[in-house]
């Protein structure tokens, strides 16, 4: 038979890529710096070619060896599918699963979906990551990450997609802030009113679209880092902001002189959930997705 590199090599061989150190790749792997190095040595002697150039302390990946980086982690990617599949097949929603959620979904959701799953799922431990889309996105492609919960649309079509739910944009003002009463075109809002989230934040991107906001002088320089700094802007009436129905049923407006006009129907953000095209645990995210589904569309009711 021909001899092969094992999945242990391809391994050690993608954690010295990753942290770009022989002793802090052998501590991620929980070996010694010795056995590590031999390792990928006689990986080098099984494939005939130099993968890591070393001088001293440090250390640089040939060009083949990025390639080889390359392929080892498809290799694993498939091989830990193979486990995911009969672990799934024998004990469907069992064992750990980590969501990745973008923080103005994370915000309103994150503790009743654990209250949700408890009941629901009574062998699944759900582990929750709270990031930015493309940080996300990063984590899932990795295997850092099973699933990722997203505000949509997005750019993913390296991953199976699936939407989930639809949640309503509303125009938020303070009650007596007047330029803001029975307005319908968003467009004649005063210049500078709109208060928004960090151009980092997706839920800006799609309030804009949602609310078909084309002019830009309408929009305040300002740009908030946290819905809490928003809405203290509206809450001096120096503006207005947009929030999606989720945020509303969470009771962010609660106990504050604010009102929330509901937008024409078709400004919404699309809540979608992803995950790697090559997994194994399809049979599990399916299920999951279809309870998760129910779920949201109690969190984003209108």
């Amino acid at each position: 038979m021909t001899n092969l590199p094992s999945i242990k090599q391809l391994q050690y061989l993608l954690a010295v890529h990753q942290h770009q150190h022989f002793g802090r790749a052998a501590s991620a792997c929980f070996i010694g710096q010795s056995t590590l190095s031999s390792a990928i040595q006689t990986l080098e002697e099984t494939l005939g070619c130099q993968l890591i150039e070393r001088e001293n302390r440090s250390l640089m990946f040939t060009a083949v060896g990025e390639e080889v980086v390359e392929r080892a982690r498809k290799i694993i990617d498939d091989t830990l599918s193979v486990k995911e599949l009969t672990k799934s097949h024998l004990n469907p929603l069992s064992g750990k699963l980590t969501l990745g959620v973008i923080p103005t979904i994370a915000s309103f959701i994150a503790a009743p979906l654990y209250h949700f799953c408890q009941q629901q799922f009574i062998d699944l431990e759900l582990v929750l990551v709270e990031d930015t889309s493309d940080n996300l996105l990063d984590k899932l492609e990795h295997g850092h990450i099973d699933l990722a919960l997203l505000a949509l649309p997005y750019e993913t079509d390296k991953f199976h997609t699936q939407v989930l739910a639809q949640d309503h944009f509303s125009l938020v003002h303070h009650a007596d802030y007047k330029p803001a009463a029975g307005i319908e075109d968003f467009n004649l809002l005063p210049d500078a009113s709109v208060f928004l989230l960090e151009r980092e934040h997706c839920m800006t991107g799609h309030a804009l679209s949602a609310c078909h906001l084309n002019r830009s002088s309408c929009i305040n320089p300002f740009e908030a880092a946290s819905l809490h700094t928003l809405l203290s802007m509206v809450e001096y009436q120096l503006g207005v902001t947009f929030l999606p129905q989720m945020a509303l049923n969470a009771g962010i407006l609660a106990n504050k002189n604010m009102l929330a006009t509901p937008s024409n129907g078709d400004a919404y953000r699309d809540i979608g959930i992803l995950w790697r095209k090559t997994t194994g645990r399809i049979r599990d995210f399916r299920i999951f997705s279809q309870a998760l589904k129910d779920f949201l569309a109690k969190q984003c009711q209108v």
